[in-house]
């Protein structure tokens, strides 16, 4: 999974990426690079997995996040192609806000208003879009005068089912799509479509007032705020010292972006994790919510998926209060599933299948 952080200059998005993958990229006030971004891949931590690993005294092998941190490249310009290109590559989007009062830092629009700064954005990523429509639309209808395709025609009538969306102001993630018309866009990597959590960065006077503007995940968006300078200096401090300082700071109950943000993360974008175990290795696999036994053992090996008879299937904590497989069947919790098992979140599943 591939996250891009992006957002207006001097919003906090190193800041975030420095928190959320351990690295020290350097911070500035006032540096002034247009295509210079970073690029981390990390653990996605799971307090299961750790536990099943441990049980099995296996090494255990985290799923993966890549985060791109589009840093001093700037937005509101289409045509940089090294901005474009970082959020096309991402399954996810993740838009910093500025919501921190800084007399050294102009903000580009002139004041802080993170709720203007969120459409302002969505409209740029709505605009490219659009670009990209109008030139294919233009390119489909003059290869059909040369020759008529089932093909073109099925996609020009989709591309023109997108266009009064996006004249409309609204991203894609909005409409409905079936899965064939999804794949038949796929390589167009619209940005519009892409799930999008939106991080207001915000400092202690300005918490309680941007708190407000909190939604958890819904038609692929969501808005969390985040005290990230205070963040930062907060989690150097021991668990009891860092409770008094945040009710100083009026942050009491405080989430903390670093120990949340994958969990949002996964809720945004309707991802699941299922772990095998064996001998050598417990793994855990990031599918789709709502993904079946037989899309999940794809994931593991094409082999395994084409030859699929059953997959033995218990929850990871009525394994371990089981204490073994054989006590688990026993017990009516190791269970065999077929094909259209839909998986669920801490399922272990072992596949057989037809070598």
């Amino acid at each position: 999974m591939i996250l891009t952080i992006y957002g207006y200059p001097k919003t906090g998005k190193t800041l975030l990426f420095n928190l959320l993958t351990d690295k020290k990229e350097e911070l500035s006030k006032f540096s002034a690079s247009t295509n210079e971004f970073h690029k981390a891949v990390v653990n996605v931590p799971d307090k299961r997995l750790k536990k099943l690993a441990d049980f099995f005294s296996t090494p255990p092998v985290y799923a993966k996040i890549e985060y791109l941190d589009t840093g001093a490249v700037s937005f509101g310009d289409s045509k940089n192609s090294t901005f474009i290109d970082l959020i096309r590559r991402a399954d996810g989007l993740v838009h910093m806000v500025r919501g921190f009062k800084d007399d050294e830092i102009l903000h580009p629009n002139g004041s802080i208003d993170p709720q203007r700064d969120i459409r302002s954005i969505e409209e740029e990523l709505i605009t490219t879009d659009f670009i990209t429509v109008e030139k294919r639309i233009e390119r489909v209808e003059s290869d059909l005068k040369k020759i008529k395709k089932k093909e073109l025609v099925k996609e020009l009538e989709l591309l023109k089912k997108i266009v009064p969306v996006l004249e409309g102001g609204s991203p894609l993630r909005n409409i409905d799509l079936t899965e064939n018309e999804l794949l038949m866009i796929r390589g167009f990597k619209f940005l519009s479509i892409k799930p999008v959590m939106n991080i207001i960065n915000c400092d202690e006077n300005s918490y309680a007032e941007y708190k407000k503007l909190e939604s958890p995940p819904e038609n692929n968006t969501a808005t969390l705020v985040f005290a990230g300078k205070i963040e930062t200096e907060l989690l150097e401090l021991e668990k009891d010292e860092r409770q008094i300082f945040e009710e100083e700071y009026g942050l009491k109950n405080y989430k903390y972006m670093r120990e949340s943000f994958i969990q949002n993360s996964y809720d945004l974008m309707k991802l699941i994790s299922f772990f095998t175990v064996g001998s050598d290795e417990t793994k855990a696999w990031t599918i789709n919510r709502g993904d079946n036994a037989y899309q999940a053992s794809g994931k593991i090996h094409s082999d395994i998926q084409q030859g699929f008879i059953r997959g033995e299937t218990i929850n990871w904590e009525d394994f371990l209060n089981a204490g073994s497989f054989n006590q688990a069947k026993e017990k009516g919790l190791l269970r065999l599933e077929g094909k259209e098992y839909i998986v669920k979140d801490g399922d272990i599943i072992h596949f057989r299948f037809n070598k």
